[in-house]
């Protein structure tokens, strides 16, 4: 069972997180970022989404990002290894 936002320690969790970690999550965080600079603000209901996975050798360019719902991005059984998607989308 996941934990409870409340009883994680988030500051904790940040100061173990490796360096090529905190780069990956940057790089993403960057890319995010370039995308609504582009295109403008988004509906908080909207998330940026790779079209070809990082994990499956898509890129951080802002021609493999688009914008599908939340419901959408988020729906997806991630059980595989490494939480990679299994099956089809």
């Amino acid at each position: 069972m996941p934990t409870k936002a409340s009883e994680r320690n988030y500051q904790r969790e940040a100061a173990r997180e490796s360096p090529k970690r905190r780069a990956e999550r940057r790089m993403r965080q960057r890319a995010r970022y370039a995308f609504e600079k582009k295109h403008g603000d988004q509906p908080t209901d909207m998330q940026v989404d790779h079209r070809r996975p990082l994990s499956g050798g898509g890129t951080n360019a802002t021609s493999n990002l688009r914008l599908i719902s939340k419901a959408r991005n988020e729906s997806f059984n991630r059980a595989g290894p490494g939480g990679k998607q299994i099956g089809a989308a």
